[in-house]
């Protein structure tokens, strides 16, 4: 069996893109008008995740005013996911072709013989990343104590062996992450705003990364999981 046929990577993230954009348009806090929201459910009809995120690209620019704040803010994030499951497809379509045909027998050893690995090897690269930002900031400056607890966050992912463990470290990640008043007050009063509104920026990218994969990753065992006639 071929892995790109088992794993239909641009089919599961086609379906999240039509869940989440149907989110968007229901989401009554975002004025929304009729001309932007014919263009999202065009982009929802299309097969091709680069035609999606250059078309959320397009609408972003279009919608970079204060008057659209919310809903200028909320692509933002869209645009950040779906820049990660573009990537992703293009890379999983690379990863397919390395591996060729697999032996789908077990559905818990085909997750670790080929999910797993796929993910465990982005899961390094964008700590590593995420690491290097940390330190080529000033973050320790500002904040020693909040310094070194992001840092041991992220070495906890990267030191970490089993994949399932490695996965909920991501999600420990993220949870710090996501608290916002947490972070400002640790950042409060110290260093150029400037410099920290750039880091910030880069964290909530890395999160944003990380949802979306642990999302994308759900998917795909229930994909795995599910039973065949």
């Amino acid at each position: 069996m071929d892995l790109k046929n088992k794993i239909n990577l641009n089919k599961i993230i086609l379906e999240l893109f039509k869940s989440d954009s149907q989110a968007l348009l229901a989401w009554d806090e975002i004025d929304i008008n009729d001309e932007i929201r014919d263009e999202i459910l065009g982009l929802a009809k299309t097969n091709n995740l680069k035609v999606i995120f250059e078309g959320l690209s397009n609408l972003l620019e279009k919608n970079l005013s204060d008057d659209a704040f919310d809903f200028s803010l909320m692509l933002t994030l869209f645009l950040q996911r779906y820049n990660y499951f573009y990537r992703t497809e293009v890379e999983w379509e690379k990863y397919c072709y390395e591996v060729g045909e697999v032996d789908f027998k077990d559905p818990g050893t085909f997750f670790l013989d080929y999910i797993s690995i796929f993910f465990e090897r982005q899961i390094i690269l964008y700590t590593n990343s995420y690491l290097e930002i940390i330190n080529d900031s000033k973050l320790k400056e500002w904040n020693k104590v909040f310094y070194e607890r992001i840092v041991e966050l992220n070495e906890e992912i990267l030191e970490t062996k089993d994949f399932q463990v490695k996965l909920s470290k991501t999600e420990q990640l993220v949870r710090f992450l996501q608290d916002t008043k947490n972070i400002y007050s640790s950042l409060e009063g110290v260093g150029v705003e400037s410099e920290k509104q750039e880091f910030l920026a880069h964290s909530n990218e890395v999160k944003i990364v990380f949802q979306s994969m642990n999302h994308l990753i759900n998917q795909i065992l229930i994909l795995v999981l599910a039973p065949t006639n």
